[in-house]
């Protein structure tokens, strides 16, 4: 009997190292069945909802699925085989991409295929992102990172993408402006003849300056015979002065010819400022009077 007892009491003692030897809540590799799963209990309401929707936006831009799973420790295999076996298990394909971190070691593997990041982009977001925030216990924030960091790279080719088609737009414009330019400059050229001379930017011979603005004060003139009471002191003063400048032309035509254009060109100017100024005012008044007309018919 005491040999029994003997031998119960020394399986006994085996049995116990054999439990106490097996990790506490060490999960297997296995399939996964939810994008985020946490068997530790460690995701609060908000921090599963950021996860979520982190989660979300990584697919809608980038057709990204990202699985996230929280356990104790990975049992008696390193992180990168238990994530390899996990992916198998799942049937994770080349858009899948794995983060599973061990809460009580505070270790995690995450598990990219090559076509998703480069090696630099993933050492900098394991590096930079995910590792502080595994450091700290932020568990949510680490699967927020990894969503975030993974949506990145897309944004930023397609942002440098759109700035490069900015530049290419920028630069066709560019030439563009300077051929039109150029042949401007080039028919302005051929097309100047004696007696012609260039007025702030505009070759006229005498004969046309006049005619231009004999054309505008003759325009303006009926204007405001026909809409006199309605017409501004500037609109009148503008005409005014064109008078003044088309007279002086008439008066230069003998004496200096380039006089006499400057003078033409400056009244064309002027009538044509109070032609628009006169409209405005007629228009004006045109809205008074029909506001009047309703106020009285109320």
């Amino acid at each position: 009997m005491r040999i029994v007892r003997l031998f119960g009491a020394v399986l006994t003692t085996l049995t116990a190292g054999l439990l106490l030897a097996t990790p506490a809540g060490a999960q297997p590799p296995s399939k996964l069945t939810d994008h985020i799963t946490d068997s530790t209990g460690v995701l609060t309401d908000s921090g599963r909802a950021a996860v979520s929707s982190a989660i979300d936006r990584l697919y809608h831009d980038r057709h990204i699925q990202l699985w996230v799973v929280y356990v104790d420790n990975y049992s008696k295999f390193k992180p990168d085989n238990w994530a390899d076996r996990t992916r198998d298990a799942t049937g994770m394909g080349d858009h899948d991409v794995l983060l599973a971190v061990a809460t009580n070691t505070k270790l995690y593997a995450f598990s990219v295929p090559p076509n998703v990041l480069t090696p630099d982009e993933l050492n900098s977001l394991q590096s930079n992102k995910i590792e502080p925030a595994v450091g700290a216990k932020d568990w949510s924030a680490a699967a927020v990172a990894a969503a975030d960091g993974l949506d990145k790279p897309a944004s930023s080719s397609t942002s440098s993408s759109k700035r490069i088609w900015v530049l290419i737009a920028i630069g066709v414009a560019v030439v563009v402006v300077v051929l039109v330019a150029v042949f401007v400059i080039y028919r302005r050229r051929r097309r100047r003849r004696p007696g012609q001379v260039n007025i702030g930017g505009r070759d006229h011979s005498l004969g046309q300056a006049l005619s231009v603005a004999d054309a505008r004060l003759r325009q303006i003139s009926d204007y405001v015979a026909k809409h006199r009471e309605s017409i501004g002191a500037e609109a009148r003063t503008r005409f005014e002065e064109a008078k003044r400048h088309l007279a002086a032309a008439h008066g230069k035509e003998a004496s200096s010819e380039q006089e006499a254009i400057a003078h033409a060109n400056a009244a064309s100017t002027l009538a044509a400022q109070a032609q628009t100024l006169a409209n405005t005012d007629v228009l004006a008044a045109h809205r008074t009077r029909r506001r009047r007309g309703t106020a009285s018919t109320r």
